[in-house]
């Protein structure tokens, strides 16, 4: 089977671009923050039926522990399909004062070739660009040479609670050859980034109870208060510094072969900006910058992420806490596993004498990693040379903490249509129309060669 010929599918992106900005200009307009669940069903509405107005079919399932669902299909010719991963919610970090946006961060307005939205880099911009992608074809008057599947979630902010089952559930639906997944942008050469794994993640709430309820501080001497009971065990898992000092903690981690280190030292790290935005002299370790760069994304990680307990009102207060918690974010690299490591903090806990402590899990998902030798990692980073004009950049490992471990039987890279300057989670998050339109052809071009991939 030759090659499908992209000429009309590329040209039905130029003659209906502004009809595409458009409407990822109305998405945009909609607050997909999970603090608004029917705004977060109005997302879900929006997006199946842009697929449906395209040609393709989408259905909303609602499901456990989750915002709705969308799952989706353009069909295409041939046997091959490519899967097409990414979330709707916005808004994983503080997002800053609304007066700091040079417009409203829902208005959607476009300034200078850019657009201005809250989530338009990450990620309403990615899940637009691969329905446009698909629709292109049938505005040429074709068949998309692949089968295009589709899964857009709502919950990535909160560790995908519920998408463990929802895959397990609907695997014929989400069969593919290969898949694309997001969070990737051009760096400041105008390279795309082609990201090859994400961390997993273990998270954890720790609870040290030693009374049946707070009682008067004159009686500290004779009773035991769960505030320190807790520092005293956190200290365990841990160094200041940070170093986790549990036994067998990082004993399956998978350490990056030379190939992927000298992979590594091409990606753009800028330390200094780090540096500058901690405002901290100097990283963990004194390490400099191409060792910080490594060890963003191949060290598996423990932070203490929150600690309550106690009365802690702006007044002289009396007490000694009978319960205390703390929230644990322990980041996986590949080859780890959540519940080994959960075992691993369970035993130590017990072995120093915190076996007490009651130990809640609050999320987990399974790291991942598609070997950079991959043909299809190549299929894409040639995709790309095409499109953009210049090298790609493999990314074998990166700091993002993410699921791709529920579809791990099939080779995944991310690309994205943003930039490492687009402000992700912050006032005047952005993307350029001209990145947009070329993340459109991309993806045209990556299913053209998957079609014919042996």
């Amino acid at each position: 089977m030759p090659k499908p010929d992209t000429a009309a599918a590329l040209a039905a992106v130029d003659a209906h671009f502004d009809e595409f900005v458009e409407e990822l200009q109305q998405l945009c307009r909609i607050r997909s923050r999970r603090q608004e669940p029917e705004q977060m069903e109005a997302t879900a509405e929006f997006i199946a039926g842009s697929v449906r107005r395209w040609g393709g079919e989408a259905e909303i399932i609602p499901w456990e522990q989750s915002y709705p669902y969308v799952l989706a299909e353009v069909a295409g010719e041939g046997d091959k399909a490519l899967l097409h991963f990414t979330h709707y919610d916005v808004e994983v970090e503080p997002a800053g004062d609304d007066a700091d946006w040079i417009s409203p961060p829902y208005a959607a307005e476009i300034h200078d070739g850019r657009l201005y939205a809250r989530g338009v880099a990450d990620d309403k911009g990615v899940i637009m660009s691969r329905i446009h992608a698909a629709a292109a074809w049938k505005l040429a008057g074709l068949t998309p040479p692949v089968t295009n599947r589709i899964i857009f979630e709502g919950k990535k902010w909160l560790h995908s609670p519920g998408l463990g089952s929802f895959v397990q559930a609907h695997a014929d639906r989400l069969a593919s050859d290969a898949a694309l997944w997001e969070n990737s942008w051009l760096d400041g050469e105008d390279r795309l980034l082609l990201k090859l794994a994400e961390k997993g993640v273990l998270y954890l709430r720790l609870t040290a109870q030693t009374l049946p309820r707070d009682l008067t501080s004159q009686n500290t001497a004779l009773l035991p208060a769960a505030t320190a009971r807790l520092a005293a065990a956190l200290a365990q898992l841990q160094r200041p510094d940070g170093t986790v000092t549990i036994p067998g903690f990082a004993d399956d981690a998978r350490p990056p072969t030379d190939e992927e280190r000298a992979l590594l030292e091409k990606v753009a790290f800028d330390g200094d900006f780090l540096r500058k935005r901690a405002q901290v002299e100097r990283f963990t370790g004194d390490l400099d910058d191409q060792a910080a760069a490594v060890a963003i994304r191949t060290v598996p990680t423990l932070t203490v992420a929150g600690i309550a307990g106690g009365d802690m009102r702006d007044d002289v207060t009396l007490g000694i806490p009978s319960t205390a918690s703390a929230k644990l974010e322990i980041r996986l690299v590949p080859g780890q596993d959540p519940e080994r490591v959960l075992g691993c903090v369970r035993d130590h806990l017990a072995a120093t004498g915190f076996g007490d402590l009651r130990i809640e899990v609050m999320a987990t998902s399974r790291p991942n990693l598609t070997d950079h030798r991959d043909p299809f990692v190549a299929l894409v980073a040639d995709a790309a040379r095409r499109v953009y004009g210049t090298e790609p950049v493999i990314e074998p490992y990166t700091q993002w903490i993410g699921n791709q471990g529920v579809i791990a039987d099939r080779p995944i890279v991310g690309v994205g249509v943003s930039r490492a300057d687009s402000g992700v989670d912050g006032p005047n998050e952005n993307i350029r129309l001209d990145d947009y339109k070329a993340g459109i052809k991309h993806v045209i071009e990556v299913m053209a060669a998957l079609a014919v991939a042996e």
